[in-house]
């Protein structure tokens, strides 16, 4: 049985912040926090001093972490000791064994055992509500039943305080800093031997945030944390949020990441970002994932790289809409409905003969004004301004901010259709990095048009 001290112990009540009511709910009647116990002085069955607390040891338990082990410096060597929380007798000031210094036996970790300090301790959470990375200053320690457990950590700057030793110092400030405890039960390990990143779910789960926020989230992170949220997603998601992530980043992860799964992001994503990613790819990773890559969609990438950095080709997406001149409104809608969710450019629908001349283009509005019965070429619009794949970005931005346009299309020197550049693609081109930088952290989303529904 834990016998608590009340300068480490708080009393449940039935009230109170969400983490006592958590606790509560576990069958917890005692709390307290590592950084409480952390340092605390360990003294033998007699009352000898043999050293200070330094670690804890988890295990799964039924439903929450159990301590299973001590880990503690002694005063004489300086040494390590592991001791099996059954070996404790009481914590009450000081933390007293029921074994003699003379008895202590050598311990070790066993394989489904870690250490708190090294697996949870300062360790990053995604906090889904408030679209960042916040991390673990502390850990809520809890009796439930006869067992300690892990009921909590502590993401706010109380636990920053008790950590460095002022806890105790000012009580009144203590008591007017809020409460940021996250229940464990909100907690979802990405990585099931919890060597790595947690997940914070509550109202949602990540995969139903925009991919312009979990991009956000991902560029917080270091590699490996970044690679399990990636992994935790599904293809088209993980597709969307490398789209939005910083191609700096982009570098970093896909060269950790293995072709395959590479590919398989590649597949879903858009062309030209696809293009985009291959192209600071070291060559050999590039040319492999191109090959494991499905062949139709490998070679759209194929084309895209070959154009000029500089130029509209580089820009361009072969995501679009085209449709037959001869196409009635109700073909069009179908061909819509069909291709509208690969396709993120639907604002504007192509008109092309039969051997894929651009002959006009027709908006949303045109086709909704429109007779169900009406053809295509009779009510397009037949002065379709386009660039060539040649054409400077500059050209580009010209002509899109002129014309208010939402995208151009790329056709080549006979009017054939080859791709569009959209109007986002073109602003991320000629803003300078160093001013994209310095943009508001919502830059992305503000001018994010063909993302939203």
């Amino acid at each position: 049985m834990w016998r608590t001290s009340r300068g480490i112990a708080e009393k449940i009540t039935a009230t109170g912040p969400l983490w006592v009511k958590e606790a509560a709910t576990n069958g917890s009647n005692r709390v307290s926090f590592f950084s409480q116990l952390q340092g605390m002085k360990i003294s033998d069955r007699e009352g000898n001093a043999v050293g200070k607390l330094s670690d804890l040891a988890l295990r799964p338990g039924d439903t929450l972490l159990e301590i299973s082990r001590i880990i503690y410096t002694s005063n004489i060597l300086r040494e390590r000791v592991i001791l099996p929380i059954s070996s404790v007798g009481s914590i009450n000031g000081d933390i007293r064994l029921d074994v003699s210094r003379d008895e202590i036996p050598p311990g070790r970790l066993s394989e489904n055992e870690f250490l708190v300090t090294e697996t949870i301790l300062d360790r990053q959470i995604v906090d889904i509500d408030g679209l960042k990375v916040v991390r673990v200053n502390d850990i809520l320690l809890g009796q439930v039943k006869r067992s300690l457990c892990l009921v909590g950590v502590d993401v706010g700057f109380k636990g920053i305080i008790r950590r460095l030793g002022f806890g105790g110092l000012s009580r009144g400030l203590m008591a007017r800093l809020p409460n940021r405890i996250v229940p464990w039960s909100y907690i979802d390990p990405l990585d099931p031997n919890l060597r790595s990143l947690h997940l914070k779910i509550s109202r949602k789960t990540i995969n139903d945030l925009h991919p312009a926020d979990i991009a956000d989230i991902l560029e917080e992170l270091n590699n490996r944390d970044r690679l399990l949220i990636l992994d935790s997603l599904g293809e088209e998601t993980a597709a969307e949020a490398m789209e939005e992530v910083d191609p700096e980043v982009q570098a970093t992860m896909v060269n950790q990441m293995e072709s395959d799964d590479v590919a398989d992001i590649l597949e879903n994503m858009n062309p030209d970002d696809a293009a985009d990613l291959l192209g600071i790819m070291p060559e050999n990773k590039a040319t492999e994932v191109l090959e494991l890559m499905n062949e139709v969609e490998a070679e759209e990438v194929r084309e895209l790289m070959a154009y000029s950095n500089s130029s509209a080709g580089s820009l361009m997406t072969t995501d679009y809409v085209a449709v037959p001149s001869r196409c009635t409104v109700s073909n069009i809608f179908s061909i819509l409905r069909r291709s509208g969710r690969e396709v993120d450019m639907i604002y504007y629908i192509y008109v092309q003969s039969d051997s894929g001349q651009l002959l006009g283009v027709m908006s949303l509005r045109d086709l909704l004004l429109a007779e169900p019965d009406d053809i295509a070429s009779t009510f397009m619009k037949k002065e379709v301004m386009s660039v060539l794949p040649t054409s400077t970005i500059e050209e580009v931005t010209n002509l899109l901010s002129k014309y208010d346009f939402l995208c151009v299309p790329v056709a080549d020197e006979e009017g054939r259709i080859l791709g569009i550049v959209t109007f986002d693609d073109a602003l991320d081109e000629i803003i300078p990095e160093d001013l994209r930088k310095r943009m508001p952290w919502n830059y992305h989303k503000l001018r994010r048009i063909r993302g939203m529904d």
